[in-house]
Protein backbone atom coordinates (compact mmCIF):
# COMPACT_ATOMS: atom_id res chain seq x y z
CA UNK A 1 0.00 0.00 0.00
CA UNK A 2 1.42 2.86 -0.95
CA UNK A 3 0.59 6.17 1.45
CA UNK A 4 0.89 9.45 -0.08
CA UNK A 5 -0.60 12.80 -0.16
CA UNK A 6 0.13 13.49 -3.89
CA UNK A 7 -1.06 10.77 -6.01
CA UNK A 8 -0.90 10.43 -9.83
CA UNK A 9 -2.46 12.15 -11.75
CA UNK A 10 -1.57 15.61 -9.87
CA UNK A 11 0.68 17.06 -12.51
CA UNK A 12 4.16 17.60 -10.79
CA UNK A 13 7.59 15.88 -9.78
CA UNK A 14 7.08 13.20 -7.30
CA UNK A 15 3.91 11.77 -8.49
CA UNK A 16 5.03 11.75 -11.57
CA UNK A 17 8.25 9.74 -10.46
CA UNK A 18 6.01 7.46 -8.70
CA UNK A 19 3.66 7.13 -11.69
CA UNK A 20 7.11 5.58 -13.66
CA UNK A 21 7.86 3.41 -10.80
CA UNK A 22 4.52 1.72 -10.47
CA UNK A 23 2.45 1.96 -13.68
CA UNK A 24 3.27 -1.12 -14.94
CA UNK A 25 3.15 -3.24 -11.84
CA UNK A 26 0.18 -5.20 -11.45
CA UNK A 27 -2.84 -4.08 -10.52
CA UNK A 28 -4.26 -6.27 -8.43
CA UNK A 29 -0.61 -6.14 -5.88
CA UNK A 30 -1.28 -2.60 -4.71
CA UNK A 31 -3.87 0.18 -4.01
CA UNK A 32 -2.92 3.93 -3.13
CA UNK A 33 -4.13 5.33 0.12
CA UNK A 34 -4.22 9.10 -0.47
CA UNK A 35 -6.33 12.41 -0.65
CA UNK A 36 -8.69 13.07 -3.13
CA UNK A 37 -8.32 16.88 -2.50
CA UNK A 38 -4.72 17.09 -3.23
CA UNK A 39 -5.42 16.31 -7.30
CA UNK A 40 -6.29 19.70 -8.51
CA UNK A 41 -9.42 19.67 -11.58
CA UNK A 42 -6.44 19.89 -14.25
CA UNK A 43 -4.53 17.02 -13.04
CA UNK A 44 -7.57 15.29 -12.77
CA UNK A 45 -8.56 15.65 -16.48
CA UNK A 46 -5.28 15.97 -18.17
CA UNK A 47 -2.59 13.48 -15.66
CA UNK A 48 -2.14 10.12 -16.09
CA UNK A 49 -3.87 7.59 -13.43
CA UNK A 50 -2.46 4.75 -12.30
CA UNK A 51 -4.65 1.43 -12.65
CA UNK A 52 -4.01 0.10 -9.29
CA UNK A 53 -6.77 1.10 -7.06
CA UNK A 54 -7.23 4.17 -4.67
CA UNK A 55 -8.59 4.76 -1.89
CA UNK A 56 -8.99 8.25 -0.71
CA UNK A 57 -8.79 8.81 3.01
CA UNK A 58 -10.27 12.40 3.03
CA UNK A 59 -13.30 11.74 0.46
CA UNK A 60 -14.49 8.00 1.27
CA UNK A 61 -16.87 7.53 -1.12
CA UNK A 62 -15.19 8.98 -3.73
CA UNK A 63 -14.33 6.54 -6.55
CA UNK A 64 -11.41 7.09 -9.36
CA UNK A 65 -14.16 7.52 -11.89
CA UNK A 66 -15.84 9.89 -10.20
CA UNK A 67 -12.68 12.11 -9.63
CA UNK A 68 -12.24 12.04 -13.44
CA UNK A 69 -15.57 14.71 -13.54
CA UNK A 70 -15.11 17.97 -14.34
CA UNK A 71 -14.80 20.00 -11.90
CA UNK A 72 -14.12 17.71 -9.31
CA UNK A 73 -17.62 16.84 -8.97
CA UNK A 74 -19.69 16.09 -5.64
CA UNK A 75 -20.87 12.79 -6.36
CA UNK A 76 -18.27 11.37 -4.58
CA UNK A 77 -19.05 13.01 -1.84
CA UNK A 78 -18.39 15.98 0.80
CA UNK A 79 -17.13 19.47 -0.99
CA UNK A 80 -15.74 19.71 -4.42
CA UNK A 81 -12.75 20.47 -5.20
CA UNK A 82 -13.18 24.29 -6.75
CA UNK A 83 -13.74 25.12 -2.82
CA UNK A 84 -11.06 22.70 -1.33
CA UNK A 85 -8.52 24.32 -3.90
CA UNK A 86 -9.29 28.03 -2.71
CA UNK A 87 -9.57 27.07 1.13
CA UNK A 88 -5.84 25.26 0.73
CA UNK A 89 -5.20 28.65 -1.00
CA UNK A 90 -6.41 31.05 1.86
CA UNK A 91 -4.16 28.46 4.33
CA UNK A 92 -0.96 28.63 2.54
CA UNK A 93 -1.27 32.72 1.60
CA UNK A 94 -2.34 33.85 4.98
CA UNK A 95 -0.45 33.13 7.73
CA UNK A 96 -3.25 33.83 10.41
CA UNK A 97 -5.35 30.93 8.41
CA UNK A 98 -2.54 28.99 8.47
CA UNK A 99 -1.56 29.29 12.04
CA UNK A 100 -5.19 28.59 13.38
CA UNK A 101 -6.15 25.84 10.67
CA UNK A 102 -2.18 24.16 9.91
CA UNK A 103 -1.98 22.13 12.85
CA UNK A 104 -5.46 20.84 12.93
CA UNK A 105 -5.76 20.35 9.31
CA UNK A 106 -2.86 18.28 9.41
CA UNK A 107 -3.41 15.53 12.66
CA UNK A 108 -7.11 15.60 11.15
CA UNK A 109 -4.90 13.84 8.23
CA UNK A 110 -3.09 11.39 10.04
CA UNK A 111 -5.98 10.47 11.91
CA UNK A 112 -7.98 9.60 8.99
CA UNK A 113 -4.85 8.01 6.89
CA UNK A 114 -4.16 6.00 10.03
CA UNK A 115 -8.33 5.10 10.74
CA UNK A 116 -8.32 3.93 6.60
CA UNK A 117 -5.25 2.67 6.42
CA UNK A 118 -6.18 0.38 9.32
CA UNK A 119 -9.14 -0.65 7.54
CA UNK A 120 -7.59 -1.20 3.92
CA UNK A 121 -4.38 -3.49 5.51
CA UNK A 122 -7.16 -5.97 7.23
CA UNK A 123 -9.78 -5.73 3.89
CA UNK A 124 -6.65 -5.71 1.41
CA UNK A 125 -4.05 -7.85 3.31
CA UNK A 126 -1.14 -5.94 2.77
CA UNK A 127 2.42 -6.99 3.73
CA UNK A 128 4.60 -3.87 2.97
CA UNK A 129 3.61 -0.28 3.05
CA UNK A 130 5.38 2.83 1.20
CA UNK A 131 5.53 6.10 2.67
CA UNK A 132 5.89 8.99 0.08
CA UNK A 133 7.54 12.05 1.29
CA UNK A 134 5.05 15.24 1.73
CA UNK A 135 4.24 17.83 4.36
CA UNK A 136 3.71 15.13 7.19
CA UNK A 137 0.52 13.37 7.00
CA UNK A 138 1.46 10.60 4.82
CA UNK A 139 4.72 10.13 6.47
CA UNK A 140 3.47 10.50 10.10
CA UNK A 141 0.57 8.32 9.46
CA UNK A 142 2.55 5.75 7.89
CA UNK A 143 4.75 5.19 11.22
CA UNK A 144 1.65 5.16 13.15
CA UNK A 145 0.40 2.54 11.06
CA UNK A 146 3.63 0.10 11.70
CA UNK A 147 3.35 1.30 15.03
CA UNK A 148 0.03 -0.03 15.32
CA UNK A 149 0.49 -2.99 13.11
CA UNK A 150 4.09 -3.78 13.02
CA UNK A 151 3.79 -4.11 8.84
CA UNK A 152 7.15 -2.94 7.58
CA UNK A 153 7.07 -0.28 5.66
CA UNK A 154 9.33 1.39 2.92
CA UNK A 155 10.05 5.24 2.76
CA UNK A 156 10.33 7.26 -0.73
CA UNK A 157 12.09 10.76 -0.10
CA UNK A 158 11.39 13.03 -3.25
CA UNK A 159 12.84 15.46 -0.37
CA UNK A 160 14.62 16.10 2.90
CA UNK A 161 11.89 16.07 5.38
CA UNK A 162 12.85 18.05 8.27
CA UNK A 163 14.35 21.36 7.29
CA UNK A 164 11.81 21.59 4.13
CA UNK A 165 8.62 24.33 3.92
CA UNK A 166 5.88 23.65 5.56
CA UNK A 167 2.43 26.19 4.93
CA UNK A 168 1.55 25.78 8.58
CA UNK A 169 3.31 26.54 12.27
CA UNK A 170 4.68 23.07 13.74
CA UNK A 171 5.24 21.60 10.61
CA UNK A 172 8.51 21.47 11.43
CA UNK A 173 8.59 20.42 14.99
CA UNK A 174 6.01 17.52 13.73
CA UNK A 175 9.07 16.90 11.56
CA UNK A 176 11.87 16.78 14.49
CA UNK A 177 10.16 14.20 16.42
CA UNK A 178 8.63 11.87 13.25
CA UNK A 179 11.84 12.15 10.88
CA UNK A 180 14.53 10.27 13.32
CA UNK A 181 11.76 7.75 14.30
CA UNK A 182 11.00 7.10 10.21
CA UNK A 183 14.69 6.61 9.60
CA UNK A 184 15.23 4.40 12.52
CA UNK A 185 12.03 2.14 11.75
CA UNK A 186 12.01 1.91 8.09
CA UNK A 187 13.61 -1.01 6.11
CA UNK A 188 14.29 0.84 3.14
CA UNK A 189 14.86 4.91 2.65
CA UNK A 190 14.71 5.53 -1.40
CA UNK A 191 16.11 9.32 -1.93
CA UNK A 192 16.77 10.34 -5.90
CA UNK A 193 20.34 11.59 -5.68
CA UNK A 194 23.79 11.18 -4.30
CA UNK A 195 23.57 14.66 -2.60
CA UNK A 196 20.56 13.45 -0.43
CA UNK A 197 21.75 10.12 0.48
CA UNK A 198 25.36 11.95 1.63
CA UNK A 199 22.64 15.07 3.35
CA UNK A 200 21.01 12.03 5.62
CA UNK A 201 24.34 9.98 6.21
CA UNK A 202 25.98 13.43 7.77
CA UNK A 203 22.13 13.68 9.87
CA UNK A 204 21.72 10.31 11.03
CA UNK A 205 25.51 8.50 10.98
CA UNK A 206 26.79 6.24 8.98
CA UNK A 207 24.86 3.41 10.18
CA UNK A 208 21.79 3.99 7.82
CA UNK A 209 24.10 3.18 5.22
CA UNK A 210 22.81 0.11 4.01
CA UNK A 211 19.43 0.76 3.89
CA UNK A 212 19.53 4.02 1.91
CA UNK A 213 19.28 3.25 -1.97
CA UNK A 214 19.39 5.74 -4.98
CA UNK A 215 16.44 5.86 -7.10
CA UNK A 216 16.98 8.24 -9.83
CA UNK A 217 14.53 10.34 -11.32
CA UNK A 218 13.38 8.32 -14.79
CA UNK A 219 11.60 9.02 -18.10
CA UNK A 220 10.66 7.26 -21.05
CA UNK A 221 13.25 8.34 -23.77
CA UNK A 222 11.47 6.89 -27.04
CA UNK A 223 8.63 9.68 -26.85
CA UNK A 224 11.82 12.21 -26.65
CA UNK A 225 13.70 10.74 -29.32
CA UNK A 226 10.67 10.44 -31.56
CA UNK A 227 10.01 14.59 -31.44
CA UNK A 228 14.04 15.38 -31.58
CA UNK A 229 14.95 17.60 -34.74
CA UNK A 230 18.65 19.53 -35.08
CA UNK A 231 19.40 22.34 -32.98
CA UNK A 232 18.87 25.92 -34.76
CA UNK A 233 17.90 28.43 -32.27
CA UNK A 234 16.36 32.03 -34.38
CA UNK A 235 14.42 34.81 -33.33
CA UNK A 236 11.82 34.82 -31.67
CA UNK A 237 13.73 32.41 -29.23
CA UNK A 238 11.79 30.50 -26.47
CA UNK A 239 13.43 30.20 -23.20
CA UNK A 240 10.93 27.10 -21.55
CA UNK A 241 9.82 26.11 -17.68
CA UNK A 242 8.02 23.21 -17.15
CA UNK A 243 6.07 21.92 -14.16
CA UNK A 244 5.00 23.13 -11.00
CA UNK A 245 6.18 26.31 -9.51
CA UNK A 246 7.05 25.84 -5.90
CA UNK A 247 8.90 28.60 -3.49
CA UNK A 248 12.53 26.60 -4.36
CA UNK A 249 12.35 27.99 -8.34
CA UNK A 250 10.39 31.40 -7.53
CA UNK A 251 12.95 33.90 -7.24
CA UNK A 252 14.99 32.59 -10.14
CA UNK A 253 12.55 32.58 -12.65
CA UNK A 254 11.72 36.22 -11.69
CA UNK A 255 15.66 37.15 -12.03
CA UNK A 256 15.11 35.53 -15.73
CA UNK A 257 12.98 37.34 -16.27
CA UNK A 258 14.18 40.82 -15.75
CA UNK A 259 17.15 39.18 -17.93
CA UNK A 260 14.72 38.94 -20.90
CA UNK A 261 13.21 42.38 -20.33
CA UNK A 262 16.85 43.50 -20.32
CA UNK A 263 18.25 42.09 -23.34
CA UNK A 264 16.77 44.89 -26.03
CA UNK A 265 18.48 43.57 -28.71
CA UNK A 266 17.11 40.28 -29.06
CA UNK A 267 13.36 38.71 -29.24
CA UNK A 268 13.23 36.75 -26.35
CA UNK A 269 10.09 35.05 -25.28
CA UNK A 270 9.47 32.87 -21.76
CA UNK A 271 6.80 30.44 -22.17
CA UNK A 272 5.82 28.81 -19.06
CA UNK A 273 3.80 25.10 -18.53
CA UNK A 274 2.46 24.36 -15.33
CA UNK A 275 -1.10 23.37 -14.14
CA UNK A 276 -1.72 26.18 -11.88
CA UNK A 277 -4.17 29.46 -12.30
CA UNK A 278 -2.48 32.07 -14.41
CA UNK A 279 -3.58 34.26 -11.99
CA UNK A 280 -2.18 32.56 -9.21
CA UNK A 281 1.33 32.24 -11.05
CA UNK A 282 0.98 36.28 -11.74
CA UNK A 283 0.35 36.57 -7.76
CA UNK A 284 4.09 35.16 -7.23
CA UNK A 285 5.42 38.33 -9.12
CA UNK A 286 5.92 35.92 -11.82
CA UNK A 287 4.57 38.14 -14.96
CA UNK A 288 6.02 40.05 -17.75
CA UNK A 289 4.51 40.83 -21.63
CA UNK A 290 7.06 38.33 -22.62
CA UNK A 291 5.90 35.53 -20.65
CA UNK A 292 3.56 33.23 -22.18
CA UNK A 293 1.85 30.68 -19.73
CA UNK A 294 -0.05 27.30 -20.83
CA UNK A 295 -1.32 24.05 -20.07
CA UNK A 296 -0.34 20.72 -21.35
CA UNK A 297 -0.81 16.84 -19.67
CA UNK A 298 2.59 15.39 -18.94
CA UNK A 299 2.14 12.92 -22.52
CA UNK A 300 3.14 16.36 -24.66
CA UNK A 301 5.95 17.06 -22.53
CA UNK A 302 8.60 15.75 -25.17
CA UNK A 303 6.65 17.11 -28.09
CA UNK A 304 7.12 20.74 -26.28
CA UNK A 305 10.21 20.77 -24.44
CA UNK A 306 11.72 19.58 -28.03
CA UNK A 307 10.39 23.01 -29.57
CA UNK A 308 12.32 25.52 -27.00
CA UNK A 309 15.68 26.90 -27.66
CA UNK A 310 16.63 26.58 -23.91
CA UNK A 311 15.48 24.55 -21.09
CA UNK A 312 15.45 26.67 -17.67
CA UNK A 313 16.39 24.61 -14.31
CA UNK A 314 16.52 27.00 -11.43
CA UNK A 315 17.04 27.20 -7.81
CA UNK A 316 16.48 30.12 -5.81
CA UNK A 317 18.85 32.16 -3.43
CA UNK A 318 17.90 33.26 -0.17
CA UNK A 319 15.53 31.17 1.13
CA UNK A 320 14.28 30.17 4.71
CA UNK A 321 14.87 25.80 3.57
CA UNK A 322 18.53 25.45 2.37
CA UNK A 323 18.36 21.88 3.22
CA UNK A 324 15.98 21.83 0.22
CA UNK A 325 18.55 23.57 -1.92
CA UNK A 326 21.52 22.04 -1.35
CA UNK A 327 19.84 18.84 -2.18
CA UNK A 328 16.74 18.88 -4.38
CA UNK A 329 17.00 17.30 -7.94
CA UNK A 330 13.68 18.97 -9.78
CA UNK A 331 11.91 16.10 -11.77
CA UNK A 332 12.11 18.01 -14.79
CA UNK A 333 15.75 17.69 -14.98
CA UNK A 334 15.63 14.26 -15.92
CA UNK A 335 13.15 15.46 -18.94
CA UNK A 336 15.21 17.89 -19.88
CA UNK A 337 18.38 15.49 -19.82
CA UNK A 338 17.08 13.52 -22.80
CA UNK A 339 14.96 16.66 -24.75
CA UNK A 340 17.58 17.34 -27.18
CA UNK A 341 17.49 20.81 -26.54
CA UNK A 342 20.35 22.90 -24.53
CA UNK A 343 19.78 23.31 -20.33
CA UNK A 344 20.07 26.70 -18.56
CA UNK A 345 20.83 26.26 -14.91
CA UNK A 346 20.26 28.91 -12.47
CA UNK A 347 20.76 27.99 -9.03
CA UNK A 348 23.43 28.52 -5.79
CA UNK A 349 26.97 27.13 -6.26
CA UNK A 350 26.71 24.95 -2.94
CA UNK A 351 23.12 23.23 -4.60
CA UNK A 352 23.65 19.34 -5.90
CA UNK A 353 22.32 19.98 -8.56
CA UNK A 354 24.92 22.72 -9.78
CA UNK A 355 27.59 19.58 -8.47
CA UNK A 356 25.68 17.34 -11.04
CA UNK A 357 25.08 19.10 -13.76
CA UNK A 358 29.12 20.51 -13.47
CA UNK A 359 30.67 16.28 -13.00
CA UNK A 360 28.89 15.47 -15.74
CA UNK A 361 29.10 19.12 -18.09
CA UNK A 362 25.27 18.77 -19.38
CA UNK A 363 24.46 22.20 -18.78
CA UNK A 364 25.55 26.13 -18.97
CA UNK A 365 25.11 26.75 -15.27
CA UNK A 366 24.84 30.33 -13.41
CA UNK A 367 25.42 29.78 -9.83
CA UNK A 368 25.59 33.61 -8.66
CA UNK A 369 22.41 35.48 -8.64
CA UNK A 370 23.92 37.62 -10.98
CA UNK A 371 21.67 39.09 -14.18
CA UNK A 372 24.35 40.20 -15.92
CA UNK A 373 26.06 35.88 -16.09
CA UNK A 374 22.12 35.09 -17.01
CA UNK A 375 22.09 37.31 -20.03
CA UNK A 376 25.65 36.14 -20.69
CA UNK A 377 24.75 32.58 -20.43
CA UNK A 378 21.89 32.77 -22.56
CA UNK A 379 23.79 34.63 -25.40
CA UNK A 380 26.37 32.08 -25.21
CA UNK A 381 23.87 29.21 -25.78
CA UNK A 382 21.92 31.14 -28.41
CA UNK A 383 25.09 32.32 -30.32
CA UNK A 384 27.32 29.11 -30.43
CA UNK A 385 25.23 25.99 -31.03
CA UNK A 386 28.46 23.71 -31.26
CA UNK A 387 28.74 24.76 -27.55
CA UNK A 388 25.55 23.89 -26.82
CA UNK A 389 25.20 20.55 -29.08
CA UNK A 390 27.73 19.22 -27.14
CA UNK A 391 25.84 20.01 -23.85
CA UNK A 392 22.91 17.96 -25.04
CA UNK A 393 25.37 15.14 -26.40
CA UNK A 394 26.61 14.98 -22.92
CA UNK A 395 22.97 15.61 -21.13
CA UNK A 396 21.60 12.77 -22.91
CA UNK A 397 24.93 10.45 -21.97
CA UNK A 398 23.73 11.41 -18.10
CA UNK A 399 20.74 10.67 -18.67
CA UNK A 400 21.18 6.93 -19.85
CA UNK A 401 23.86 6.29 -17.44
CA UNK A 402 21.55 7.03 -14.61
CA UNK A 403 17.88 7.93 -15.36
CA UNK A 404 16.19 5.46 -17.95
CA UNK A 405 12.90 3.90 -16.74
CA UNK A 406 14.49 0.65 -17.72
CA UNK A 407 17.11 0.59 -14.81
CA UNK A 408 15.43 2.46 -12.39
CA UNK A 409 11.98 0.23 -12.50
CA UNK A 410 14.12 -2.56 -11.87
CA UNK A 411 15.79 -1.52 -8.65
CA UNK A 412 12.63 -0.35 -7.44
CA UNK A 413 10.52 -3.53 -8.24
CA UNK A 414 13.83 -5.45 -6.30
CA UNK A 415 13.14 -3.96 -3.11
CA UNK A 416 9.74 -5.77 -3.60
CA UNK A 417 10.82 -9.11 -4.31
CA UNK A 418 8.96 -10.89 -1.98
CA UNK A 419 5.35 -9.38 -2.76
CA UNK A 420 5.90 -10.09 -6.44
CA UNK A 421 6.96 -13.55 -6.40
CA UNK A 422 4.34 -14.37 -3.66
CA UNK A 423 1.88 -13.09 -7.01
Amino acid sequence: MFVTSYAPPAIGGGPQVLYTLIKDLPPDIYCILTSFYHIDNISAQNGSWLPGGYIFYDNPKATKATSRTPGGSRQGGGIGRDLAARLKTAIRRLPWVAAITGVPVAIGQVLTIVRRGRRAIRERAIELMVAVSDYGPALIGTYLLHRQTKLPFHVIMFDVYQGNYFFYPGGNLLARIFEPRLISAATIVMVNNQGTKDFYIRRYGPEITSKIRIIYNSTESAPYIEHQSPYDPKSPYTIMFTGRIYWPQIGSLKNLIKAIERMNDLDIRLTIYAPHPPKYIKSLGIDSPKLTLAVAPPSEMPRIQSQADILFLPLAWHTKYPDIIETAIPRKMTDYLIAGRPILVHAPSNSYLVRYAKENNFAEIVDRENIADLQAAIRRLLADPAHAHQLMVNAQRTFFAHHTVEKNVAMFRALFSDQLQSR
